[in-house]
């Protein structure tokens, strides 16, 4: 049975694509102040506000088509709507007894084989509200991020708890 890997993708039951229409009413805004420089009347004919006044409006055009081509849609957590973000940490093989005791609390973690690389990543997905988290054990063997441990999913206080934890112990921000 091969193992559900969060470095290739997110968990679909929580986790779904939304629209930011925040996003597009401002590009349309930037789109419609860029578009009006190019129609400007012209000040003077040997004044460089004319090219300057092209250059900013092809660059708010420019601004606005990138936004609403690429970042009109965004990854969600079903239960609130917040933006989901994804980190991941490393652990030496020094550190692998600290990941170990950390992670049994909130889910089954395997012993570490001695023979596995000599680091492992905890790849973490969490929304912004920290309401929902999911994060698993990888190891890189072979260029791929292979899995060591299943997925894990908290929600709610135990998310809280489990991201106000990491923050502590590693400093680890949105």
């Amino acid at each position: 049975m091969e193992t559900f890997n969060l470095s290739q993708s997110y968990p679909t039951q929580d986790v779904k694509k939304q629209t930011s229409f925040l996003t597009i009413g401002l590009s349309i805004c930037l789109l419609a102040v860029g578009i009006s420089l190019f129609f400007l009347p012209a000040n003077q004919l040997e004044s460089n506000i004319n090219a300057l006044r092209i250059v900013s409006g092809s660059l708010l055009v420019g601004i606005s088509v990138y936004f609403l081509s690429f970042r009109v849609r965004y990854q969600a957590y079903v239960g609130t709507g917040s933006r989901i973000c994804k980190k991941n940490l490393i652990f030496k093989k020094e550190q692998f007894y600290v990941l170990e005791k950390y992670l049994t609390d909130y889910c089954d973690f395997p012993a570490i084989p001695e023979e596995e690389q000599q680091r492992l990543y905890l790849l973490v997905i969490h929304s912004k509200d920290n309401q929902y988290v999911a994060f698993q054990v990888l190891s890189y063997i072979t260029f791929l991020y292979e899995p060591v441990t299943e997925p894990c999913y908290l929600k709610q206080e135990q998310a809280v708890t489990f991201m106000k934890t990491l923050h502590k112990s590693h400093g680890f921000l949105h």
